[in-house]
């Protein structure tokens, strides 16, 4: 049964088909009488069109969408600097209402490589950006890296990796701070490429050793804030612990490397869990069902030959950028996130069914609309965190073809699999903007693995057999990607 939030959701979205004027229309006479929920589903309303817009190039309804995007963020007191900015860029207003500023850089993940640990941002590398300092403190030397950027995700750690204790958090809001702490003072050598920074424990980070670009570091000896120094080393924990669960590194190795999964990175993630139970029906709960078939995915692939990851392996909430996040720190070749879907009313129950696939993309139907929502909805304030910027970086026009690619391999797959123990239904290949998507640096897809409020096919989610076919046949759609797209 569709829960009450749902049904809000649905009343406040306008997702019956309402054209772009006749949503700007309801914001103007509705946005203020509204609650704070139903502001932000409006707001995220509005911030579709504005995407959808930025795909087409439509400078009209950029402008109308910016314009309200700013006026729904000062009621929700969200940061509208990124819109005024964009909305002056539009109107050619210079000076000092609108500067010529450079895009946000944000390190979207880091990853160890061989001996290196790679840090990858959005944009490229401005040294200008990049200063370095070093501190000694109770015998740890201390390397510091500090980057005038946002991180992307919870703070990052590594243990006798380079160093033996690396810290990656955002020092203050404008600051990315990079720390490596060592018992005996080592050398940090760091190469930049592109948007790329490529660190190794060769050489010390200074003006003589520090191949171009990044001969402009300055402040070498800079004593940084007492509050910034890590703890001692013996003291430490294993990791800090961020205030949410992160997603379990569960490495599945390969057992006999397949003809197309030599090599290949897989992140699988179970969607919801934890405190979001997903779409309910009676006893029957979405994050139970998706973490059973995910699972057996994980070991089919296994079997394979893939290297298999998940975002999460046991009963445990995580936010929705920390799931992506996490794939682009495997360096994954491919995500895949694994859901199920609801009928919105107890009438529709019956005649709402079928496995459908999604691949990221401003919503094109009211079908695709209301299955977005429903998933979205259980970490909504934090679509916020997702700019323009961060739509330019992952809706393009190569990934997008990627993930279609993939969904459409997949839904056949999954399909024949499953009719061998149900008549399953064919939802189709889909477009949506599901937020869980957003950030992934590889194709990405989320599959509807049926209806939980279907009265035969929400009991069949739980049934073992019939976990075993799904889980089948995406591993299926996988290996038929792979052999297309060599």
């Amino acid at each position: 049964m569709k829960r009450v939030l749902i049904s809000l959701f649905l009343a406040f979205s306008f997702l019956f088909a309402a054209t772009n004027s006749e949503t700007f229309a309801k914001f103007d006479r509705n946005l203020m009488a509204l609650n704070r929920s139903a502001k932000i589903k409006l707001h995220n309303d509005i911030k579709n069109i504005y995407v959808d817009a930025i795909i087409k190039n439509d400078k009209n309804t950029k402008k109308q969408a910016l314009t309200r995007l700013i006026t729904s963020s000062k009621a929700l007191g969200f940061d509208s600097s990124a819109y005024i900015r964009d909305l002056n860029a539009i109107n050619g207003v210079k000076g000092a209402s609108a500067p010529a500023v450079s895009p946000a850089l944000t390190l979207l993940s880091a990853t160890k490589v061989n001996d290196t640990l790679v840090l990858k941002f959005n944009t490229k590398l401005d040294t200008a950006r990049l200063k370095t300092s070093f501190a000694k403190q109770q015998n740890v030397y201390k390397n510091i890296m500090d980057i005038d950027g946002r991180l992307n995700g919870n703070p990052l750690t590594y243990k006798n990796f380079i160093s033996d204790y690396i810290h990656i958090s955002q020092y203050d809001k404008n600051t990315v701070r990079i720390i490596f702490s060592d018992k005996v003072q080592k050398t940090i050598k760091a190469n930049a490429t592109g948007d790329l920074l490529i660190i190794s424990a060769q050489n010390f980070i200074s003006n003589e050793n520090v191949r171009a670009p990044l001969h402009k570091l300055k402040n070498k000896n800079e004593k940084p804030a007492q509050s910034a120094v890590e703890p001692n080393l013996k003291s430490e924990p294993a990791q800090s612990e961020p205030a949410q669960s992160e997603p379990v590194e569960e490495p599945l190795p390969p057992v006999a490397a397949g003809k197309f999964s030599r090599n290949k990175t897989i992140v699988i993630d179970p969607g919801h869990g934890g405190t979001d139970p997903g779409a309910v029906n009676g006893s029957l709960k979405e994050k139970t069902a998706v973490l059973g078939v995910a699972k057996k995915l994980g070991e089919i692939l296994k079997s394979r030959g893939y290297k298999v990851y998940f975002t999460r392996s046991t009963d445990v909430f995580i936010n929705l950028r920390s799931r992506t996040k996490f794939a682009n720190d495997k360096m994954a070749d491919l995500f895949v996130s694994i859901h199920a879907n609801a009928a919105p009313n107890a009438a529709k129950a019956k005649s709402m069914h079928g496995i459908e696939t999604f691949f990221l993309s401003p919503a094109r139907s009211e079908r695709s609309k209301n299955a977005a929502a429903l998933e979205n909805k259980s970490d909504i304030e934090e679509m916020n965190y997702f700019s323009q910027q961060t739509f330019l970086n992952v809706l393009n026009r190569e990934k997008i073809i990627a993930s279609n690619k993939l969904g459409i391999d997949i839904q056949k797959d999954i399909l024949a699999s499953a009719r061998k123990v149900y008549a399953a239904s064919d939802g189709s290949v889909r477009e949506a903007p599901f937020w869980v998507l957003v950030g992934a640096l590889m194709p990405a897809v989320l599959v509807e693995i049926g209806y939980i409020t279907h009265p035969v096919e929400g009991e069949k989610l739980f049934d073992e057999a019939y976990q075993k076919a799904l889980a089948n046949g995406i591993a299926n759609g996988i290996d038929g990607y792979f052999a297309k797209n060599r």
